[in-house]
């Protein structure tokens, strides 16, 4: 019996997983096993055991493709475009970029805003800590999905204390603050240059 016709006898794929061989032979077994009341011939029992180990005795199938690596990304050098970027909701901003593109923004501001402390580049995903003054030690989860040629950055806030975190937009206030003056930077108008995260957090948590 070749693993084809073990396959057609179970009822499952040429490579399907040891787990669901099993349970289509139970189930078949159980249906067709001559000590079964009503069963007469022990042809079929015999097959399904037979399909049974050819099928578990058959190598794996072999593991898709590896995708390509994905090329490293740098941090924005000077001179560098910045996206521009807008508010959608209290949690969530668009980011006028690829994701890989905002991304790398992000990761860039965030530095403004706490310590990047994960970070998965084939979601992607980050998460930054952030202290901020008169707040517990809170955990910032930026998720990236895109759209179109933008790309939504959406927030979730939670306090790692006793205590509550504090507002999300007022996090995300911070975030979209930092964007902004990346943006200004690159543009060489500077505003906004000088205004403390922490003040500004206080102020929009108030």
């Amino acid at each position: 019996m070749t693993p084809e016709e073990a396959a057609h006898v179970l009822g499952v794929g040429r490579h399907a997983p040891p787990d669901e061989v099993r349970r289509a032979y139970r189930a078949l077994i159980r249906a067709h096993h001559p000590d079964r009341p009503g069963v007469t011939s022990d042809g079929r029992a015999t097959r399904i055991i037979e399909a049974h180990r050819v099928l578990l005795a058959a190598p794996a199938a072999p593991p898709p493709p590896s995708p390509p690596p994905r090329p490293p990304m740098s941090a924005p050098q000077p001179g560098d475009a910045a996206p521009a970027v807008h508010r959608l909701a209290v949690d969530a901003v668009l980011v006028d970029a690829p994701a890989d593109e905002a991304f790398r923004w992000l990761l860039d501001a965030a530095h403004d805003i706490g310590e990047i402390t994960y970070v998965d580049r084939s979601m992607p995903i980050a998460e930054v800590l952030c202290r901020f003054e008169g707040e517990p030690a809170t955990s910032l989860l930026l998720t990236l999905q895109g759209r179109g040629t933008g790309t939504e950055v959406f927030a979730t806030v939670e306090s790692i204390e006793a205590r509550p975190a504090p507002p999300t937009a007022a996090v995300v206030d911070l975030l979209e603050l930092a964007l902004h003056r990346r943006r200004a930077d690159a543009e060489g108008e500077g505003e906004a240059g000088d205004q403390s995260p922490n003040r500004s957090s206080r102020s929009s948590s108030s």
